[in-house]
């Protein structure tokens, strides 16, 4: 499992959550997201789709993602999650394939 309970409790406590995508140029393309949506069995968060036309594109066109969780709660804590994504109806779907601390 990559996403550990650590993870979910600052999943719960994160303000808002940045996550990139990329063009098929290579180019980073990040938006900020308020929450996530739900954990999913198999390390995969689900997050609301709120327009995100280019970050919907990039996600068609190759699927890779990153996803920073952050919060001061407690303490700082936050984690660089880097896997692929793919788009369910109204969600983005990401799974987690690795993940790094960040503080």
């Amino acid at each position: 499992m990559v996403i550990t309970q650590e993870i979910k409790d600052v999943v719960s406590k994160a303000p808002f959550i940045p996550i990139t995508t990329v063009s098929t140029h290579g180019e980073p393309h990040m938006i900020v997201v308020g929450k996530v949506a739900e954990i999913r069995e198999g390390d995969i968060l689900g997050f609301g789709i709120y327009k995100m036309e280019v970050t919907q594109q990039n996600i068609k066109n190759n699927g890779m993602m990153q996803v920073v969780i952050a919060t001061m709660e407690g303490g700082p804590k936050g984690f660089r999650l880097t896997g692929k994504a793919c788009i369910e109806e109204k969600l983005v779907l990401f799974k987690a394939e690795k993940v790094e601390v960040l503080l």
